[in-house]
């Protein structure tokens, strides 16, 4: 195919971080990197003039987890384009897909993010309300803890808003809505847009895992007979992790060749029952340096603990993919929900449903090492058959196709072309948002 095929992306944030990697940077270069034809754009809000007129002449434009008036905006301007003759070709306005990994409206109020996103208590799951001045819950000692006021509790910069973040939300809606498309990591979460929010045009392009990306290290062990489990998270985790307290003494103490391997938020409760001298923590390090950090950590056994909630139903397995992309891939202990699926139980992982049959299956695991071999090969036969750029990114490459084809169809060209009005019409609502 001769014809460029331009997909134009923003990413405001130029720190690398998980979410980036797998839903712009693995996609989107991948992309490139498959179909000659496909350049991708991405823009910074840092050049308005130059990127908006990128977006109006790509054919894809592709909008990463992000909500606001001025994107709402914009993309109903982009909407109402007709296509230009110019140069002896028409030039049809983009296709507007909005991505995203995560159902943003149930972010749970142990997670930081609940300062901008957060408009569900928990465990009910009611809308808050100015009734909902202080959220409360009692902590792993049955203490009382305050965690979110209305207009005073401060995170990452950001004063908690319930009114504000309801209103969010009503606008990433009408955002999800007005766009062409939309594409979620998760069947779960694809639900969620085409029942809930009303955006029926949705595809499933699941977390990807690129092998090159994971530096492989031959690491010696100085004790052999050692069996290390590994958990990673942030505190957002703790309403996963924390159920398993009794679970995780009792393996302590049946098994003195464990050793817990803790990557992430450290909990204060796992250093009362887990001696230090069982315990190896890791905090977290910069995404650039994760990949080669997770396979140092030399793991046999990786554990995936999650609550059944709403937020994390629309998680993907990307724990699992990652366990499994090594030389000697570890075997996989999951709870029995939703994102963990994929999984076949006694095949390519187990799963558990409750604290006791954690620790049935775990025991299985530890005392079996030809189990956690056979466990670890069969789930990096799957996620390498299913989960690599090579199984994913056509899909995703068509429905990108499809969704600029349908735009083509439905839009007729004029014979006068505007091009340069709609740039200039995008440039000053940039610079009246920006106050210039």
């Amino acid at each position: 195919m001769s014809d460029n095929f331009y997909i134009w992306t923003l990413n405001e944030d130029r720190r690398p971080n998980a979410c980036q990697y797998y839903r712009i940077t693995t996609p989107l270069y991948q992309l490139s990197e498959m179909y000659p034809e496909v350049k991708v754009y991405e823009a910074t809000s840092e050049r308005p003039r130059e990127e908006i007129q990128a977006m109006i002449q790509a054919d894809v434009v592709q909008l990463y987890s992000i909500t606001g008036e001025d994107i709402l905006h914009k993309v109903r301007v982009l909407k109402e384009m007709k296509p230009n003759d110019l140069n002896e070709r028409t030039v049809y306005p983009p296709a507007v897909i909005y991505d995203v990994d995560d159902n943003t409206d149930f972010v749970h109020p142990f997670n930081r993010a609940f300062v901008r996103l957060g408009v569900r208590s928990y465990p009910d799951l009611h809308l808050l309300t100015k009734e909902d001045d202080e959220l409360k819950w009692e902590d792993h000692k049955g203490r009382q803890m305050i965690g979110w006021k209305d207009g005073v509790t401060e995170a990452d910069g950001h004063i908690f808003s319930i009114e504000r973040n309801l209103y969010d939300m009503k606008i990433r809606h009408r955002l999800i809505r007005e766009c062409h498309g939309a594409t979620v990591a998760s069947r779960s979460l694809a639900s969620y847009f085409r029942e809930v929010i009303g955006q029926k045009n949705v595809y499933v392009f699941p977390n990807t895992v690129v092998p090159s990306d994971y530096e492989q290290v031959e690491v010696v062990r100085k004790d052999p007979e050692c069996v290390r489990i590994l958990w990673q998270g942030s505190e957002s985790h703790y309403i996963d992790w924390y159920p398993l307290r009794e679970a995780l003494a009792e393996i302590t103490k049946k098994y003195p060749q464990v050793k817990w391997v803790i990557f992430g938020q450290w909990f204060n409760w796992v250093h009362e029952i887990i001696p230090d001298d069982r315990i190896e923590h890791h905090g977290w390090r910069r995404y650039e340096s994760y990949k080669l950090k997770r396979g140092l950590l030399n793991a046999d056994i990786n554990l995936c603990p999650l609550a059944d909630n709403p937020f994390n139903r629309a998680k993907s397995a990307i724990k699992w993919y990652e366990a499994s992309v090594w030389n000697k891939p570890e075997a996989t202990l999951a709870a029995n929900v939703e994102p963990y699926h994929e999984i076949e139980d006694g095949v390519t992982g187990l799963l558990y449903k409750t604290p006791a049959e954690f620790v049935e299956k775990l025991s299985r695991l530890i005392e079996d090492a030809d189990l956690r071999k056979r466990l670890g090969h069969a789930a990096q036969k799957w996620v390498l058959d299913n989960r690599t750029p090579e199984k994913t990114i056509p899909g995703l490459y068509d429905f990108y196709r499809e969704c600029r084809d349908m735009r083509k169809r439905i839009d007729k060209p004029l014979i006068v072309p505007g091009t340069q009005a709609d740039i200039k019409r995008l440039t000053r609502q940039e610079k009246a948002l920006r106050g210039n």
